[in-house]
């Protein structure tokens, strides 16, 4: 029997069996489960009397595909490779096709690159989205797995090398013996400052990632516990068309610790789709009070339309305001965005969003040290307020 190894979308590994003559279908399917099955073995396999009989014997992951449903799912698979579809975090549902690699500069030149499935030129793709936020500044990096569901496993494998101190990818047990898979290495490498986003759909290549930089803290993981998916599927294909999907394996981070039914705990959890705020805050906050920036009273459930005011304790030239960022106000989670700049008084100044508020978003409002008095007297100290705005009703 030959074995050749494949990997399609939404599966960790995919191995094709080439169909073999035997007996019959049945007959194939118990000898498939008796030698390769990964999990509580079926008692009474060999009385077993159909396919189906055996399938529903096995874990909620196997089951039996006709040639037309077999047919269906490949080409399911291969349109969703090269159109990944990624889960909206509101409705649950597929959205509109996506890239699979997006990337932006967040406020504080911290990079961020989202993945919504492990391509097969994931790691092509990556190095040249880490080069671009390279270049315009980035000196922090925040990779977003959030309703990642898997893909190739090499393409985690090759995620993995760009991270240091990253010397085991993940332990992988099958019924024909178990080893320690390695990174494929990279010269490109990530800042020691980086984060990895998860959530509750992060699953299996996400979870490998994230179970293999958790136990070699090569990376901090923020969010929620993620899915539990570390059984391997593989597939064995018969004459007639159709095939049987079944797990023969199931991984762990290097450190063993089961990641199937569990999931990988995050070192910072957050509340659901506060993944990235959560950080972002954090950072921001971390970097300004190293700075000596003064945190002010929190601004709470402001309106959509809100303006803000900053009055100083002496009169202000505020001309360096309407030609500079000395004050911002930035969208957590994004940048700053635009604002227009109002004079109320000698001391006053008011700061007008060029467009309403996110609702339910998070924002700082960051006034920086430089600006001058009017009698060219510089101020040294900046401070900022955090603010979150209403939920539209």
């Amino acid at each position: 029997m030959k074995k050749i190894q494949t990997a399609l979308i939404t599966i960790i590994a995919l191995f094709l069996f080439t169909p073999i003559a035997q007996a019959g279908k049945l007959d194939d399917v118990k000898f498939f489960v008796d030698t390769y099955y990964y999990g509580d073995m079926p008692k009474n396999l060999q009385t077993m009397k159909t396919v189906e009989e055996v399938v529903n014997a096995l874990d909620e992951y196997s089951r039996y595909m006709s040639a037309e449903e077999y047919h269906s799912y490949l080409s399911a698979v291969a349109e969703d490779n090269q159109r990944p579809k990624v889960i909206s975090a509101k409705t649950k549902t597929s959205t509109e096709p996506l890239h699979p690699i997006t990337s932006s500069i967040l406020y504080g030149n911290i990079g961020y690159i989202k993945i919504a499935t492990f391509s097969a030129d994931l790691g092509h793709q990556v190095e040249q989205h880490w080069t671009k936020l390279k270049k315009a500044g980035a000196t922090e990096l925040i990779i977003d797995l959030r309703y990642n569901g898997g893909g190739y496993v090499d393409s985690a494998e090759q995620l993995l090398g760009f991270y240091q101190g990253v010397t085991d990818a993940y332990y992988f047990k099958t019924r024909e013996g178990n080893k320690m898979i390695k990174p494929i290495p990279t010269k490109t490498k990530f800042p020691k400052q980086s984060y990895v986003l998860v959530n509750r759909y992060s699953a299996s290549a996400s979870e490998i990632v994230a179970a293999s930089l958790k136990d070699q803290q090569a990376a901090t993981i923020v969010g929620e516990t993620t899915k539990g998916k570390g059984t391997v599927q593989s597939f064995f294909e018969f004459d007639d068309g159709g095939a049987l999907k079944m797990t023969i394996g199931e991984f762990t981070g290097p450190k063993k610790a089961p990641v199937h039914k569990k999931g990988i705990t995050p070192t910072i959890k957050t509340e659901s789709d506060k993944e990235l705020i959560d950080i972002h805050l954090r950072l921001l906050n971390a970097r300004l009070s190293n700075q000596h920036y003064k945190k002010m009273t929190e601004l709470k459930n402001v309106p959509l339309t809100k303006t803000f005011s900053v009055q100083f304790t002496q009169p202000m030239n505020f001309k360096d305001v309407q030609a500079s960022n000395t004050i911002e106000l930035v969208k957590i989670g994004g940048v700053a965005i635009p604002v227009t700049y109002k004079q109320i008084t000698t001391n006053t100044i008011e700061i007008i969003p060029n467009k309403n508020l996110q609702p339910g978003g998070s924002y700082a409002l960051v006034i920086h040290p430089g600006l001058q008095n009017t009698t060219g007297r510089t101020v040294k100290q900046g401070s900022y307020v955090p603010v979150t705005v209403q939920i539209a009703k």
